[in-house]
């Protein structure tokens, strides 16, 4: 009878988990590099598994095409095929099906960093698609640029946190609490 008591008085001792919000982010972070006047491709899919907890989808964006507005007044359009970012996010089944993206933005000039929020969000594998073209060149130093672009998607979901076993800022995700 010892040890119950002593466990009942150890429970009543710890402290109460709670929920804190959690970000899992994913990063795209490229610049572009070519010794050669040919432009460089980049392409990309990720797939992100939301589940029923994910509460919030962050989006955040930007495009660095240094002279493009330049070359555009010179060679119109040029810089549309060559220069260019395209990057869209897709719901689970809707690429397949022949749907539309869940979001979408293609930049073939300067785009200022913007942020998009969403939270109407489906369970599955979203699939994050970007497909990309640009120069880079440091052949000439007063000519010399690099075009750029980042993007970042971050899913926010709920944890819990327990003082007797997390750190500052650590917790389980609620997902696996609630498969146990």
């Amino acid at each position: 009878m010892g040890l119950v008591m002593q466990r009942e008085i150890m429970e009543d001792l710890r402290e109460e988990p709670f929920p804190i919000s959690k970000d899992e982010s994913y990063f795209w972070d490229v610049t572009f590099n070519s010794d050669t006047l040919e432009s460089v491709q980049y392409t990309n899919q990720t797939q992100i598994l939301f589940d029923d907890t994910v509460s919030k989808l962050t989006i955040t964006f930007r495009a660095q095409f240094p002279y493009s507005s330049i070359l555009e007044d010179v060679i119109p359009n040029g810089t549309n095929e060559y220069r260019y970012v395209d990057a869209k996010i897709w719901e689970p089944g809707v690429k397949e099906s022949g749907g539309n993206p869940y979001w979408e933005v293609r930049a073939t000039q300067d785009y200022p960093l913007e942020r998009f929020e969403f939270s109407d969000l489906v369970n599955g594998n979203w699939l994050v698609e970007i497909e990309a073209r640009g120069y880079g060149n440091d052949l000439i130093d007063v000519a010399s640029f690099h075009d750029h672009f980042d993007m970042t998607v971050t899913i926010t979901k709920p944890c819990v946190h327990f003082e007797e076993i997390h750190e500052i800022g650590e917790c389980t995700d609620l997902s696996e609490l609630q498969n146990r």
